[in-house]
Protein backbone atom coordinates (compact mmCIF):
# COMPACT_ATOMS: atom_id res chain seq x y z
CA UNK A 1 0.00 0.00 0.00
CA UNK A 2 2.75 2.44 0.98
CA UNK A 3 4.84 1.61 -2.09
CA UNK A 4 1.79 2.02 -4.35
CA UNK A 5 1.07 5.43 -2.78
CA UNK A 6 4.66 6.57 -3.41
CA UNK A 7 4.56 5.33 -7.02
CA UNK A 8 1.17 7.00 -7.56
CA UNK A 9 2.49 10.33 -6.24
CA UNK A 10 5.57 10.03 -8.45
CA UNK A 11 3.39 9.34 -11.51
CA UNK A 12 1.08 12.23 -10.65
CA UNK A 13 4.07 14.46 -10.01
CA UNK A 14 5.59 13.61 -13.39
CA UNK A 15 2.34 14.38 -15.22
CA UNK A 16 1.84 17.67 -13.38
CA UNK A 17 5.48 18.72 -13.79
CA UNK A 18 5.46 18.05 -17.54
CA UNK A 19 2.16 19.92 -17.98
CA UNK A 20 3.24 22.99 -16.02
CA UNK A 21 6.68 22.92 -17.63
CA UNK A 22 4.95 23.48 -20.97
CA UNK A 23 3.20 26.61 -19.68
CA UNK A 24 6.41 27.79 -18.00
CA UNK A 25 8.60 27.33 -21.08
CA UNK A 26 6.24 29.02 -23.54
CA UNK A 27 5.57 31.89 -21.12
CA UNK A 28 9.30 32.55 -20.80
CA UNK A 29 9.74 32.14 -24.55
CA UNK A 30 7.09 34.78 -25.21
CA UNK A 31 8.46 37.25 -22.67
CA UNK A 32 5.88 36.74 -19.91
CA UNK A 33 7.11 36.98 -16.32
CA UNK A 34 6.55 33.74 -14.39
CA UNK A 35 5.96 34.71 -10.77
CA UNK A 36 5.68 31.16 -9.39
CA UNK A 37 6.21 27.59 -10.54
CA UNK A 38 4.70 25.28 -7.91
CA UNK A 39 4.13 21.57 -7.46
CA UNK A 40 1.16 20.76 -5.26
CA UNK A 41 -1.30 23.12 -3.61
CA UNK A 42 -0.65 25.27 -0.55
CA UNK A 43 0.27 25.37 2.33
CA UNK A 44 3.89 25.73 1.20
CA UNK A 45 6.59 23.33 2.32
CA UNK A 46 9.55 24.83 0.46
CA UNK A 47 10.23 27.71 -1.87
CA UNK A 48 13.21 29.44 -3.45
CA UNK A 49 13.26 32.53 -5.65
CA UNK A 50 15.65 32.42 -8.58
CA UNK A 51 15.61 35.50 -10.76
CA UNK A 52 12.00 36.65 -11.13
CA UNK A 53 10.43 33.24 -10.41
CA UNK A 54 9.68 31.48 -7.12
CA UNK A 55 9.98 27.68 -7.35
CA UNK A 56 7.87 25.94 -4.70
CA UNK A 57 6.78 22.58 -3.35
CA UNK A 58 3.45 22.63 -1.53
CA UNK A 59 1.83 20.22 0.92
CA UNK A 60 -1.08 18.81 -1.12
CA UNK A 61 0.48 16.79 -3.99
CA UNK A 62 -2.62 16.63 -6.20
CA UNK A 63 -1.70 19.14 -8.87
CA UNK A 64 0.42 22.19 -9.51
CA UNK A 65 0.35 25.57 -11.16
CA UNK A 66 2.31 28.30 -12.92
CA UNK A 67 1.44 31.82 -11.81
CA UNK A 68 1.93 34.32 -14.64
CA UNK A 69 2.28 38.07 -14.26
CA UNK A 70 -0.87 39.73 -15.60
CA UNK A 71 -3.32 36.94 -14.76
CA UNK A 72 -4.70 39.10 -11.93
CA UNK A 73 -5.04 42.21 -14.08
CA UNK A 74 -1.50 43.63 -13.84
CA UNK A 75 -0.22 45.48 -16.87
CA UNK A 76 3.24 45.98 -18.26
CA UNK A 77 5.64 44.72 -20.89
CA UNK A 78 6.00 41.30 -19.24
CA UNK A 79 2.31 40.80 -18.41
CA UNK A 80 0.24 38.06 -20.03
CA UNK A 81 -2.39 40.60 -21.10
CA UNK A 82 0.17 42.55 -23.14
CA UNK A 83 0.81 39.61 -25.46
CA UNK A 84 -0.94 38.85 -28.73
CA UNK A 85 -3.73 36.29 -29.00
CA UNK A 86 -1.32 33.92 -30.79
CA UNK A 87 1.26 34.21 -28.01
CA UNK A 88 -1.35 33.61 -25.28
CA UNK A 89 -2.69 30.64 -27.25
CA UNK A 90 0.80 29.10 -27.36
CA UNK A 91 1.17 29.47 -23.59
CA UNK A 92 -2.26 27.95 -22.89
CA UNK A 93 -1.95 24.98 -25.24
CA UNK A 94 1.63 24.17 -24.22
CA UNK A 95 0.59 22.21 -21.11
CA UNK A 96 -1.53 19.71 -23.02
CA UNK A 97 1.05 19.61 -25.83
CA UNK A 98 3.67 18.48 -23.31
CA UNK A 99 1.33 15.79 -21.97
CA UNK A 100 0.82 14.56 -25.54
CA UNK A 101 4.58 14.59 -26.09
CA UNK A 102 5.19 12.57 -22.91
CA UNK A 103 2.64 9.98 -24.02
CA UNK A 104 4.12 9.73 -27.52
CA UNK A 105 7.73 9.44 -26.31
CA UNK A 106 6.77 6.78 -23.73
CA UNK A 107 4.90 4.73 -26.34
CA UNK A 108 7.76 5.14 -28.85
CA UNK A 109 10.18 3.59 -26.35
CA UNK A 110 7.73 0.75 -25.65
CA UNK A 111 7.23 0.01 -29.35
CA UNK A 112 10.99 0.02 -29.89
CA UNK A 113 11.73 -2.49 -27.10
CA UNK A 114 8.53 -4.57 -27.41
CA UNK A 115 5.67 -4.85 -24.90
CA UNK A 116 2.39 -6.56 -24.05
CA UNK A 117 -0.22 -3.80 -24.58
CA UNK A 118 -3.00 -3.13 -22.09
CA UNK A 119 -4.95 -1.10 -24.68
CA UNK A 120 -6.80 -2.86 -27.52
CA UNK A 121 -5.77 -2.90 -31.16
CA UNK A 122 -2.05 -2.21 -30.76
CA UNK A 123 -1.21 -5.20 -32.95
CA UNK A 124 -3.21 -3.62 -35.78
CA UNK A 125 -0.90 -0.59 -35.85
CA UNK A 126 0.44 -0.33 -39.45
CA UNK A 127 3.96 0.47 -38.19
CA UNK A 128 4.23 -2.65 -36.02
CA UNK A 129 6.49 -5.44 -37.27
CA UNK A 130 6.02 -8.08 -34.54
CA UNK A 131 2.43 -8.92 -33.62
CA UNK A 132 0.83 -10.84 -30.80
CA UNK A 133 -0.76 -14.22 -31.50
CA UNK A 134 -3.75 -16.08 -30.11
CA UNK A 135 -2.75 -19.63 -29.24
CA UNK A 136 -5.02 -22.56 -28.35
CA UNK A 137 -3.90 -23.87 -24.94
CA UNK A 138 -6.68 -26.41 -24.17
CA UNK A 139 -9.22 -28.24 -26.35
CA UNK A 140 -12.16 -29.94 -24.59
CA UNK A 141 -13.12 -33.41 -25.78
CA UNK A 142 -16.29 -33.52 -27.90
CA UNK A 143 -16.35 -29.73 -28.36
CA UNK A 144 -16.80 -28.00 -31.75
CA UNK A 145 -13.08 -27.20 -31.76
CA UNK A 146 -12.12 -30.83 -31.08
CA UNK A 147 -14.53 -32.19 -33.70
CA UNK A 148 -13.12 -29.71 -36.26
CA UNK A 149 -9.57 -30.88 -35.54
CA UNK A 150 -8.13 -27.91 -33.64
CA UNK A 151 -5.27 -28.85 -31.30
CA UNK A 152 -3.23 -27.34 -28.51
CA UNK A 153 -0.55 -25.03 -29.88
CA UNK A 154 -2.54 -23.98 -32.96
CA UNK A 155 -2.28 -20.22 -33.62
CA UNK A 156 -5.60 -18.69 -34.67
CA UNK A 157 -5.20 -16.02 -37.33
CA UNK A 158 -8.78 -15.12 -38.31
CA UNK A 159 -12.41 -15.81 -37.41
CA UNK A 160 -15.14 -15.38 -40.01
CA UNK A 161 -12.64 -13.58 -42.25
CA UNK A 162 -11.58 -11.07 -39.59
CA UNK A 163 -7.95 -10.94 -38.41
CA UNK A 164 -7.32 -11.92 -34.78
CA UNK A 165 -4.41 -10.68 -32.66
CA UNK A 166 -5.79 -10.86 -29.11
CA UNK A 167 -7.95 -13.27 -27.14
CA UNK A 168 -10.62 -10.63 -26.46
CA UNK A 169 -11.07 -10.15 -30.23
CA UNK A 170 -11.61 -13.88 -30.69
CA UNK A 171 -14.12 -14.09 -27.84
CA UNK A 172 -16.05 -11.08 -29.14
CA UNK A 173 -16.27 -12.47 -32.68
CA UNK A 174 -17.20 -15.99 -31.63
CA UNK A 175 -20.00 -14.64 -29.44
CA UNK A 176 -21.43 -12.87 -32.49
CA UNK A 177 -21.68 -16.14 -34.42
CA UNK A 178 -23.20 -18.55 -31.92
CA UNK A 179 -25.09 -21.38 -33.67
CA UNK A 180 -23.76 -20.13 -37.03
CA UNK A 181 -21.17 -21.90 -39.14
CA UNK A 182 -17.94 -19.91 -39.42
CA UNK A 183 -14.46 -20.44 -40.83
CA UNK A 184 -11.41 -20.27 -38.59
CA UNK A 185 -7.97 -19.90 -40.15
CA UNK A 186 -4.95 -20.95 -38.10
CA UNK A 187 -1.30 -21.95 -38.21
CA UNK A 188 0.01 -25.33 -37.13
CA UNK A 189 3.80 -25.57 -37.03
CA UNK A 190 3.85 -22.61 -39.44
CA UNK A 191 1.51 -24.31 -41.91
CA UNK A 192 -1.67 -22.32 -42.77
CA UNK A 193 -4.90 -24.33 -42.32
CA UNK A 194 -8.60 -23.61 -41.92
CA UNK A 195 -11.70 -25.35 -40.55
CA UNK A 196 -15.40 -24.71 -40.42
CA UNK A 197 -17.32 -25.12 -37.18
CA UNK A 198 -20.37 -23.86 -35.30
CA UNK A 199 -19.90 -22.13 -31.90
CA UNK A 200 -22.40 -23.34 -29.31
CA UNK A 201 -24.96 -20.96 -27.84
CA UNK A 202 -25.31 -23.14 -24.70
CA UNK A 203 -21.98 -24.84 -24.00
CA UNK A 204 -21.45 -27.17 -21.01
CA UNK A 205 -20.45 -25.51 -17.76
CA UNK A 206 -16.78 -24.59 -17.76
CA UNK A 207 -16.53 -24.54 -21.55
CA UNK A 208 -16.97 -21.72 -24.02
CA UNK A 209 -18.77 -21.74 -27.38
CA UNK A 210 -15.73 -23.34 -29.09
CA UNK A 211 -14.65 -25.53 -26.19
CA UNK A 212 -11.13 -24.10 -26.06
CA UNK A 213 -8.95 -22.18 -23.68
CA UNK A 214 -6.89 -19.51 -25.45
CA UNK A 215 -4.07 -17.15 -24.57
CA UNK A 216 -2.47 -14.11 -26.18
CA UNK A 217 1.24 -14.71 -26.61
CA UNK A 218 4.19 -12.65 -27.82
CA UNK A 219 4.80 -8.90 -27.85
CA UNK A 220 4.00 -5.92 -30.03
CA UNK A 221 7.21 -4.48 -31.43
CA UNK A 222 8.36 -2.04 -34.08
CA UNK A 223 11.76 -1.12 -35.45
CA UNK A 224 13.55 1.81 -33.80
CA UNK A 225 12.99 3.85 -36.98
CA UNK A 226 9.25 3.13 -37.13
CA UNK A 227 8.62 3.31 -33.37
CA UNK A 228 7.88 7.10 -33.32
CA UNK A 229 5.35 6.70 -36.13
CA UNK A 230 3.75 3.75 -34.32
CA UNK A 231 3.57 5.86 -31.15
CA UNK A 232 1.96 8.80 -32.94
CA UNK A 233 -0.58 6.48 -34.59
CA UNK A 234 -1.48 4.82 -31.28
CA UNK A 235 -1.55 8.13 -29.41
CA UNK A 236 -4.01 9.50 -31.98
CA UNK A 237 -6.33 6.57 -31.29
CA UNK A 238 -6.08 7.02 -27.52
CA UNK A 239 -6.67 10.79 -27.79
CA UNK A 240 -9.75 10.19 -29.95
CA UNK A 241 -11.13 7.59 -27.53
CA UNK A 242 -10.43 9.87 -24.54
CA UNK A 243 -12.27 12.81 -26.15
CA UNK A 244 -15.23 10.60 -27.09
CA UNK A 245 -15.35 9.07 -23.60
CA UNK A 246 -15.31 12.49 -21.90
CA UNK A 247 -18.04 13.74 -24.23
CA UNK A 248 -20.15 10.64 -23.52
CA UNK A 249 -19.60 11.06 -19.78
CA UNK A 250 -20.76 14.69 -19.77
CA UNK A 251 -23.70 13.94 -22.09
CA UNK A 252 -24.97 11.03 -19.99
CA UNK A 253 -24.53 13.01 -16.78
CA UNK A 254 -26.38 16.09 -18.05
CA UNK A 255 -29.07 14.42 -20.19
CA UNK A 256 -29.68 11.10 -18.41
CA UNK A 257 -28.28 11.88 -14.95
CA UNK A 258 -26.22 8.71 -15.27
CA UNK A 259 -22.50 8.11 -14.75
CA UNK A 260 -20.63 5.79 -17.11
CA UNK A 261 -19.41 2.69 -15.28
CA UNK A 262 -15.95 2.82 -16.92
CA UNK A 263 -15.17 6.33 -15.65
CA UNK A 264 -12.61 6.60 -12.88
CA UNK A 265 -10.82 9.34 -10.94
CA UNK A 266 -7.80 9.72 -8.69
CA UNK A 267 -8.77 6.76 -6.48
CA UNK A 268 -9.22 4.53 -9.52
CA UNK A 269 -5.97 5.74 -11.03
CA UNK A 270 -4.26 4.94 -7.74
CA UNK A 271 -5.66 1.40 -7.85
CA UNK A 272 -4.60 0.98 -11.47
CA UNK A 273 -1.13 2.28 -10.58
CA UNK A 274 -0.81 -0.40 -7.91
CA UNK A 275 -1.87 -3.14 -10.34
CA UNK A 276 0.46 -1.86 -13.08
CA UNK A 277 3.37 -1.60 -10.63
CA UNK A 278 2.97 -5.24 -9.67
CA UNK A 279 2.77 -6.37 -13.30
CA UNK A 280 5.99 -4.64 -14.33
CA UNK A 281 7.61 -1.45 -15.56
CA UNK A 282 6.23 -1.75 -19.11
CA UNK A 283 2.66 -1.87 -17.77
CA UNK A 284 3.30 1.14 -15.54
CA UNK A 285 4.83 3.01 -18.50
CA UNK A 286 1.72 2.28 -20.57
CA UNK A 287 -0.49 3.60 -17.79
CA UNK A 288 1.59 6.80 -17.60
CA UNK A 289 1.25 7.27 -21.37
CA UNK A 290 -2.53 6.69 -21.37
CA UNK A 291 -3.14 9.00 -18.39
CA UNK A 292 -0.87 11.70 -19.83
CA UNK A 293 -2.70 11.65 -23.17
CA UNK A 294 -6.08 11.67 -21.40
CA UNK A 295 -4.99 14.56 -19.17
CA UNK A 296 -3.98 16.51 -22.25
CA UNK A 297 -7.42 15.95 -23.78
CA UNK A 298 -9.37 16.90 -20.64
CA UNK A 299 -7.38 20.12 -20.17
CA UNK A 300 -8.37 21.19 -23.70
CA UNK A 301 -12.11 20.86 -23.03
CA UNK A 302 -13.78 24.29 -23.47
CA UNK A 303 -14.65 24.70 -19.80
CA UNK A 304 -13.24 27.40 -17.53
CA UNK A 305 -11.00 27.22 -15.52
CA UNK A 306 -9.40 24.52 -17.73
CA UNK A 307 -6.91 25.59 -20.39
CA UNK A 308 -9.50 24.82 -23.06
CA UNK A 309 -11.90 27.31 -21.49
CA UNK A 310 -9.29 30.06 -21.69
CA UNK A 311 -8.53 29.07 -25.29
CA UNK A 312 -12.26 29.34 -26.08
CA UNK A 313 -12.22 32.84 -24.54
CA UNK A 314 -9.32 33.74 -26.85
CA UNK A 315 -11.39 32.46 -29.77
CA UNK A 316 -14.21 34.78 -28.75
CA UNK A 317 -11.74 37.67 -28.48
CA UNK A 318 -10.42 36.92 -31.98
CA UNK A 319 -13.89 36.77 -33.56
CA UNK A 320 -15.53 39.61 -31.60
CA UNK A 321 -12.35 41.72 -31.65
CA UNK A 322 -12.73 42.40 -27.95
CA UNK A 323 -12.08 40.25 -24.90
CA UNK A 324 -14.70 39.03 -22.48
CA UNK A 325 -15.19 41.43 -19.61
CA UNK A 326 -13.84 40.58 -16.15
CA UNK A 327 -17.45 40.10 -15.00
CA UNK A 328 -18.23 37.71 -17.86
CA UNK A 329 -15.02 35.75 -17.25
CA UNK A 330 -15.81 35.61 -13.54
CA UNK A 331 -19.30 34.21 -14.13
CA UNK A 332 -18.06 31.62 -16.63
CA UNK A 333 -15.12 30.65 -14.39
CA UNK A 334 -17.38 30.24 -11.34
CA UNK A 335 -19.89 28.12 -13.28
CA UNK A 336 -17.09 26.07 -14.85
CA UNK A 337 -15.34 25.53 -11.53
CA UNK A 338 -18.61 24.37 -9.98
CA UNK A 339 -19.15 21.94 -12.86
CA UNK A 340 -15.58 20.58 -12.66
CA UNK A 341 -15.85 20.13 -8.87
CA UNK A 342 -19.21 18.40 -9.34
CA UNK A 343 -17.66 15.98 -11.83
CA UNK A 344 -14.75 15.37 -9.45
CA UNK A 345 -17.06 14.64 -6.50
CA UNK A 346 -19.31 12.31 -8.53
CA UNK A 347 -16.37 10.34 -9.94
CA UNK A 348 -14.68 10.19 -6.52
CA UNK A 349 -17.90 8.91 -4.93
CA UNK A 350 -18.19 6.21 -7.62
CA UNK A 351 -14.56 5.22 -6.97
CA UNK A 352 -15.16 5.03 -3.20
CA UNK A 353 -18.06 2.62 -3.78
CA UNK A 354 -16.34 0.63 -6.53
CA UNK A 355 -13.11 0.05 -4.60
CA UNK A 356 -14.71 -0.36 -1.14
CA UNK A 357 -12.52 2.45 0.20
CA UNK A 358 -14.36 2.90 3.52
CA UNK A 359 -14.36 -0.84 4.25
CA UNK A 360 -10.63 -1.04 3.43
CA UNK A 361 -9.87 1.86 5.77
CA UNK A 362 -11.68 0.29 8.72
Amino acid sequence: MFVTLIVFLLVLGLLVFVHELGHFWLAKRNGVKVEEFAFGFRPRLWGKTIGETTYAINLIPLGGYVKLFGESGQTGKKSLKSKTIWQRFQILVAGSAMNFLLGIVTLAVLFAVGFNPIFPGASDNPFVEAHQQVEVSVVSAGSPAALAGLKEGDVIESVAGQKITTDYQLVGLVNQYKDQKIEISYLRAGQPLSVQLTPRANPPEGQGPLGTAIATTGEVKSSVIKAPAAAVWESGKIIGLSAAAFGSFVKNLVVKQQVNEDVTGLIGIGALTGAARRLGIDYLAQLVAIISLGLGVINLMPILPLDGGHIAALGYEKVARRPLSEKQLGILATAGLFFVLLLFMIVTYKDIIRFDVIERIF
